[in-house]
């Protein structure tokens, strides 16, 4: 398997040190963001000088295996069920390749590092766990990016990330650790005829134009679909499209549009802006998710989990008996 991987990488002279680490990381130039498996492989979304070179790979990989890995046609490449397999074989290794090359990084004493995704980075939950830990692990360099909601169990799974803040993660090898929950409530331009409500219903939502929270970065819009939906209510929706809960405050002084959205959002956004709570109240949980085997191979994500627990409860977010 691992001479099949290396078939696949160009190919020149270099240490196994760098063969392996080299895998790991320029793998990922070639993944397109929504395929998973093989189909990275397969799909055409590399740059157009890389694919000669990557077609030839793939087909010396096939010479190799005697078996097809891609069913080819004049419009796609496909998977075939075999190259499923070696590509679900072939991630698990890559990823034990990264965890082995930061191991050895670390035991030479080298900085470690530690990727984490967080959906929603500007606000108040995941800076404070990432400041935790920062001040927990210093010895560890902790790399913060937001990846499509599409890719983070995978790449929690493969390794090519250690954990991930937001909502939770169900797949067979990733467990979650709840944070706290936080309120539910509208955003709105201080003009806005519902500026002065004490609060907001569906009923009322339903009178104006929703912000919609770009659908790749986040799983938003289902949750707003399924609260209206619980008052036979569905949404009218804005034009514009919004990257996440803490954007879109500048199409908000139209003084029609709404952004449902977290407290914190409003504490943090008042910038002629008001948030009013929903009612009956309502609340997200937050996550923190990660991987099984991360869990037990590195002591640094080992740390802050037990960081963010403390931390939880130093803040006195606590459990709500109604998770949704």
């Amino acid at each position: 398997m691992v001479g099949l991987l290396q078939t696949a990488n160009t190919k020149g002279s270099g240490d196994l040190a760098s063969r392996c680490y080299g895998s790991v990381v320029a793998r990922p130039r070639v993944r397109p963001r929504h395929r998973g498996g093989a189909e990275h492989l397969a799909s055409g979304t590399a740059s157009p000088q890389a694919q000669p070179a990557l077609s030839q790979s793939l087909q010396r990989m096939e010479r190799r295996l005697g078996a097809r890995l891609f069913e080819r046609t004049s419009r796609r490449v496909a998977p075939t069920p075999a190259g499923e397999v070696l590509a679900k074989a072939a991630e698990s290794i890559l990823g034990d390749v990264r965890r082995a090359v930061e191991r050895t990084r670390v035991t030479a004493g080298l900085p470690g590092v530690l990727r984490i995704h967080v959906s929603e980075p500007s606000l108040l939950t995941p800076r404070r766990i990432l400041a935790a830990a920062r001040a927990n692990v210093p010895q560890v360099a902790i790399h913060q990016t937001t990846l499509p909601r599409a890719d983070v169990a995978r790449q929690l799974l493969a390794g090519d990330l250690h954990l991930a803040i937001g909502g939770r993660f169900r797949r067979p090898g990733l467990s979650s650790i709840y944070v706290r929950e936080e309120r539910v409530g509208a955003l709105v331009g201080s003009r806005h005829p519902l500026a002065e409500a004490p609060c907001v219903t569906a009923a009322d939502l339903s009178l104006f134009p929703i912000l919609s929270v770009d659908e790749e970065m986040s799983s938003w819009n289902d949750w707003v679909l399924r609260y209206l939906a619980e008052h036979d209510l569905g949404p009218t929706w804005t034009r514009e499209v919004i990257f996440g809960l803490s954007t879109g405050g500048d199409i908000l002084h139209d003084q029609q549009s709404v952004l449902l959205t977290l407290e914190s959002v409003g504490r943090d956004y008042l910038d002629g802006l008001v948030w009013k709570p929903l009612e009956p109240a309502r609340t997200v949980p937050w996550f923190i998710t990660y991987s099984d085997e991360e869990l037990s191979a590195s002591p640094a994500v080992a740390t802050v989990l037990r960081v963010t627990e403390r931390l939880a409860i130093d803040q006195g977010w606590t459990a709500s008996e109604n998770v949704r």
